[in-house]
């Protein structure tokens, strides 16, 4: 799977999963623009290393709980690198622990702006852009949350619910202009906030927790990075609207 030429947009890209989907894409040919908010330095040693490593990168600055930034986003990336193919919607956060009724209205407000709020600012920006260019793959990276609905995951599962069906209106929408759109929800990854989630636990709970993962492991960044690859790549080109889960088969249980 190649794409070569193509030009794709990251947003939290200076995180465990968004750093490999970066390294997966450019290995396929991809230019990649890393975005990050406040972990320039990150971003910037992702942008280096991938430089010496022979593949094109640069590193672009936003906050994307605001709309007009998110606009402004694209437009830098597509003006500056010459378009833009591909978009991957990773930036996330993840509060939780809380019965529903006590989450704070600020925590439920943040976790909404990032986790979905961000994602429809950037689907509208790309989506206008990329009408434009005459089609473009757009990936959402929500999680198998939506199905498991553990206790304590009220702001979270929500949002990464409402990121579901976002994917599955725009796809509607948007086929027409060549543009497809799907959804990976991924379960325990080793890497980020699911590597710090895994820690916390207790060595016997995390054991029983791996174990009731049919295929007995966390999952890596890097299988979560090679499902974006395939979505964005041609040999998905009938696929949107879909939603891929990369969870070692716990949504099964």
């Amino acid at each position: 799977m190649r794409l070569d030429g193509r030009i794709a947009l990251v947003t939290g890209a200076s995180g465990g999963i968004g750093q490999s989907i970066c390294r997966v894409l450019a290995r396929a040919g991809a230019e990649i623009a890393v975005h990050y908010n406040t972990q320039r330095e990150v971003s910037q040693q992702l942008v280096e290393d991938l430089i010496t490593d022979g593949f094109s990168a640069r590193a672009f600055q936003a906050d994307v709980v605001d709309p007009k930034a998110c606009t402004r986003l694209v437009e830098e990336v597509a003006g500056d690198l010459g378009g833009m193919h591909f978009l991957v919607n990773n930036a996330g956060v993840a509060i939780g622990g809380e019965k529903a009724v006590d989450v704070s209205i600020d925590q439920w407000q943040h976790v909404m702006d990032v986790n979905l709020n961000s994602a429809f600012y950037m689907c509208r920006a790309g989506v206008l852009l990329m009408r434009g260019q005459g089609g473009g793959r757009i990936v959402n990276i929500s999680s198998n949350v939506i199905n498991t609905l553990p206790g304590g995951s009220a702001a979270y599962g929500t949002s990464k619910s409402g990121l579901v069906a976002l994917t599955k209106i725009l796809s509607k929408e948007e086929a027409v202009n060549g543009i497809r759109i799907n959804a990976i929800s991924p379960g325990m990854i080793d890497a980020g906030m699911g590597r710090g989630a895994l820690q916390r636990r207790d060595p016997d709970v995390q054991e029983q927790f791996l174990q009731s993962i049919p295929m007995g492991r966390a999952g890596t960044s890097d299988e979560v990075a090679e499902a974006v690859l395939f979505l964005c790549s041609d040999e998905a080109s009938y696929i949107t609207g879909q939603t891929f889960y990369i969870d070692g088969g716990i949504s099964l249980n």
